[in-house]
């Protein structure tokens, strides 16, 4: 890895189903879908520094219903912390995988996780444990194959916590104290704020 870089995997799991599926139903029926990813980022200040905070991402979808072999992700991307207000009570975790499997059928999956300030209790772990995405046929502009909710529970969460890797100085302390200095401070943007004013107002 390049110095200053921080490198970690994650697993989401969840069920997408077709199309016509209704939005509350999203996540709850459906077919078993689950990615596996390893996502390295730029050097710390760069990430911090790009108003979209990217982070190239690799690994697979084990979709069964779509291909009996894992689909690989040819090319991927988090954006981490993106504002979805402009006073920050909202800010998004983007992912963005376009996928291709063995026979070359290239789909892409459009993820997103959405932080908000809601009130006086803040969903931290919900928030940031929970993919709402869609999957396209070829790209993001081709028809609509499914839709639904991919979720991290607490086994995986933990395990992600054990992968974080980091390059440079104090064998890679320094850019991990880094991420987390920057991760933790994002998190108080949002949930730290004085609440939104009441609708209306």
């Amino acid at each position: 890895m390049a110095p200053n870089t921080i490198r970690f995997s994650e697993t989401l799991a969840g069920r997408l189903g077709p199309p016509d599926q209704p939005q509350a139903e999203a996540g709850r029926v459906g077919e078993d879908t689950r990615f596996l990813l390893t996502v390295v980022t730029p050097p710390v200040e760069r990430l911090v520094a790009d108003p979209d905070h990217r982070s190239p991402a690799w690994g697979c979808v084990l979709a069964p219903w779509l291909s009996p072999e894992p689909l690989g992700v040819v090319r991927g991307h988090l954006d981490l912390f993106v504002d979805g207000t402009p006073d920050r009570r909202v800010v998004l975790m983007r992912y963005r995988l376009d996928l291709r499997t063995t026979g070359d059928e290239r789909f892409v999956l459009l993820g997103t996780k959405e932080l908000r300030r809601r009130g006086w209790f803040p969903t931290v772990a919900t928030d940031a444990t929970t993919l709402r995405c869609t999957l396209h046929e070829g790209d993001e502009r081709g028809p609509l194959r499914a839709h639904g909710v991919l979720r991290q529970g607490i086994v995986s969460v933990l395990a992600q916590g054990a992968t974080f890797r980091g390059s440079g100085e104090w064998l890679g302390l320094k850019a991990i104290l880094g991420f987390f200095r920057y991760y933790l401070g994002a998190l108080a943007g949002v949930y730290l704020r004085s609440r939104p004013p009441p609708t209306g107002s």
